[in-house]
């Protein structure tokens, strides 16, 4: 009999208290990658919704650091970008969220300047496009028409204005296929803020290099006191709702490796006090005292294995789930990357040599004659 199978078996005979352990595990586990996967899925989806579209660099006030960066006057700023070299178009849009039904949580209501290069990259389902700036008209997204439930040719209400549905569309970015389009007019006149917007969002010709970049943001910074050339990725690494959900993570992170360890440390400190009589048996027949530190850490770290596996799945299942509630549908796109995930098993298995290791310790250092006396 090897130690795995020796292990296994040792686990086997106390099912309720494995359970138990593998239960605590998994649950630590689940949040982690519920947790994270989220967070990282709802940058990664904002990051898309901006770089599908062709989007080089956003211009924005220094201080938008909020969900939605702070409205702006644009007619000054854009005139002024129009003039640096390398620039083919200069893009405003207001994006907010907004209540179009009772039944259906708020939806992201995005207003792009109209026959701009924003609206290139949308690909038309049904109906047709706004035919110009003025006419109260609505794109619907895919997803969006799905839970609102509307079709072509019907009127939809938004912010006390009725606006008719044009058309249906898909875009390769989730956050777009749940919300709705309308030109940036339109958004500005149910915003209530004429001629403002959120970004400014710049495309470059083909010629422009990084250098070009680097030095299209240093014109910015210099001659525009209060503005800040960035690219999305920045944009949204510093919203405040992607840090909260990453520093949630990273604390989840923490609590549930703390709390797993104490857990595992308990379960093998109580498991070697039940079987001191045969820890000493096992010396008295020839077991060298590493072996014995071997046999307990094998025990802790497929106890944490299988209530990693198990916590993997039901992560990726809650994940799953709440990426389907009304709340969240159409505004976050989970990520499982194979390394995070092996990261997730990795922690497992630390978890596993963490909790084990003094009782381990405690094991290889007993005294068969002692322990051959304990009942």
């Amino acid at each position: 009999m090897n130690l795995l199978s020796f292990a296994l078996g040792n686990l086997r005979h106390r099912p309720v208290r494995s359970s138990l352990t593998v239960s605590a595990i998994a649950l630590g586990i689940a949040a982690v990658v519920a947790l994270t996967s989220i967070a990282w899925g709802f940058e990664a989806s904002w990051q898309k919704a901006n770089d599908v579209g062709g989007t080089d660099l956003i211009v924005t006030r220094i201080a938008s650091e909020n969900a939605m960066p702070s409205p702006f006057s644009a007619a000054k700023v854009q005139q002024a970008l129009k003039g640096y070299p390398h620039v083919q178009e200069v893009v405003g849009q207001l994006t907010e969220m907004l209540s179009v039904s009772d039944d259906v949580p708020p939806v992201f209501v995005f207003g792009w300047t109209y026959g701009s290069y924003l609206w290139k990259h949308l690909k038309l389902v049904d109906g047709r496009w706004p035919r110009n700036d003025t006419d109260p008209e609505v794109m619907i997204g895919a997803l969006a028409a799905e839970m609102l439930h509307e079709k072509i040719g019907e009127s939809i209400e938004i912010e006390g204005r009725q606006f008719r549905v044009s058309g249906i569309f898909e875009s390769s970015a989730v956050v777009e296929n749940g919300s709705l389009m309308m030109t940036l007019t339109q958004a500005q006149q149910i915003n209530d803020k004429p001629g403002k917007v959120n970004v400014l969002t710049v495309k470059l010709d083909r010629q422009a290099a990084d250098a070009d970049i680097d030095d299209f943001k240093a014109r910015v910074r210099e001659t525009m006191p209060g503005f800040v050339a960035i690219t999305s990725g920045e944009l949204v690494s510093k919203n405040t709702v992607v840090r909260i959900s990453k520093a949630m993570s990273n604390a989840t992170i923490l609590i549930a490796a703390l709390v797993g360890a104490l857990v595992v440390f308990n379960t093998m400190l109580m498991s070697i006090s039940e079987r001191t009589r045969e820890i000493g048996i096992l010396l008295t027949v020839g077991w060298q005292r590493r072996t014995i530190m071997k046999l307990v850490l094998c025990e802790s770290v497929i106890l944490t294995l299988a209530g990693g596996f198990i916590g993997i799945l039901m992560g990726i299942s809650i994940t799953w789930s709440l990426e389907h509630l009304d709340l969240l549908r159409g505004k976050i796109d989970a990520v499982f990357s194979a390394p995070f995930l092996m990261a997730v098993l990795g922690l497992s298995v630390l978890l596993g040599i963490g909790g084990g290791l003094y009782p381990a310790l405690k094991a290889s250092r007993l005294l068969p004659a002692h322990a051959l006396w304990q009942e």
